[in-house]
């Protein structure tokens, strides 16, 4: 029971301070929409969660050129971020908001590790060992432990292969530029269509490790951006750091995301029409039970290659409040509406013409 009443205490904290984010995201609220999805959303990376990803063949380094493919490039920034050690603070801004991490990756013979720990604000520890993250609150003895199979995040950014990223985008590279002290080759993700937005990615000439990043909306505009403001390469694992963070100190309360791949059309969803682009690359059930009571959300993932977009599917019986048919979760919007005897959510960092088109495509098959 003490448990229980720390996640409930958490959950209401971190509620408070994203203005009452919406149940939808994944482990929210102790009852209803709300204690899986919300806990979800908040054990990932700034950039968020992806899709499945096919793991890439190492490429040579080279720079952008006029005939190279955006998928190309992109898979060289995502084995650098996969297999280099590195350590650094990076800086997360959406809109006005802007929030400070630390950030250490090594390379161990168990896998691949990561920690990011905020730096403002509520203080979150995120350690991820391939597929395992466990997320902590320091403040309220709190972790919770989940699979996320594929997750990619800053500062790897590929989330599927197989062409899709080339269908739609195209690579525009740029001129050399410095960030974090290091020389970078900046290079253009332009969108072939309305649907996606642009990216302006900062890379290292040598290694081809991202250092910034810049999501570009159709006017140019800048909808977020994350960049290292110090960054340290080829740095040596310290295991002490990877044990403490992935066991919790004593007197830490530890609960347990379960996340089930499942069948779509087994579970009796579907889309009346295709969205240009984007895809299914999974589909998850997703469960916790806090004090007593199971919080249960079905995760729709789908993708473009390079966006992402979740949906968030639960029977709306088990609300136990209204769910808002817009909000913004930082600087992202997530739409709702009824669908059968369910509610959906649809959210991701997309033109908010891509949710709608995908919300109103959603239904029920059987």
């Amino acid at each position: 029971m003490r448990g229980a009443t720390r996640l409930r205490d958490q959950i209401s904290t971190v509620r408070g301070a994203t203005a009452r984010i919406p149940a939808w995201t994944s482990g929210w609220r102790s009852a209803g929409f709300g204690a899986v999805v919300a806990l979800c959303l908040l054990s990932f990376p700034g950039t968020g969660r992806a899709g499945e990803v096919a793991s890439a063949p190492v490429v040579a380094a080279s720079q952008p050129g006029s005939r190279q493919t955006a998928d190309a490039w992109l898979r060289q920034l995502g084995v650098a971020a996969r297999t280099l050690n590195y350590s650094g603070i990076f800086v997360t801004q959406h809109g006005a908001e802007l929030s400070t991490s630390r950030l250490v990756h090594f390379v161990l013979p168990q896998g691949d590790f990561e920690r990011i720990e905020t730096l403002d604000g509520q203080r979150r520890v995120m350690a991820f060992l391939n597929d395992e993250v466990r997320t902590s609150w320091p403040d309220y003895h709190l972790m919770l432990i989940d699979d996320q199979p594929g997750r990619v995040g800053f500062p790897g950014l590929l989330k599927i292969h197989g062409g899709d990223v080339d269908r739609n985008y195209r690579l525009e590279p740029g001129d050399d530029a410095r960030c974090a002290g290091y020389r970078c080759q900046v290079a253009t993700i332009v969108p072939r269509d309305d649907l996606r937005w642009g990216y302006r990615l900062w890379a290292l000439h040598d290694s081809h490790l991202l250092v910034k990043a810049q999501t570009i909306n159709s006017a140019g505009r800048v909808v977020n951006q994350v960049a290292f403001t110090q960054l340290r390469l080829n740095v040596p694992p310290d295991r002490r750091l990877v044990q403490a963070s992935m066991h919790p100190p004593a007197g830490y309360t530890v609960e347990k995301m379960q996340a089930v791949p499942v069948d779509l059309a087994s579970q009796g969803w579907g889309l009346s029409a295709p969205v240009p682009g984007f895809r299914t690359v999974g589909a998850y059930r997703r469960s916790m039970t806090v004090g007593g009571k199971s919080s249960d959300v079905l995760q729709w993932l789908l993708s473009d290659g390079l966006a992402s977009v979740s949906i968030f599917i639960q029977p709306a019986a088990g609300l136990s409040e209204p769910v808002p048919r817009e909000q913004r979760v930082g600087g992202t919007l997530a739409v709702s509406r009824p669908v059968a005897d369910s509610w959906v959510t649809v959210m991701g960092a997309v033109p908010e013409r891509t949710l709608h088109r995908l919300s109103a495509a959603v239904v029920r098959i059987h």
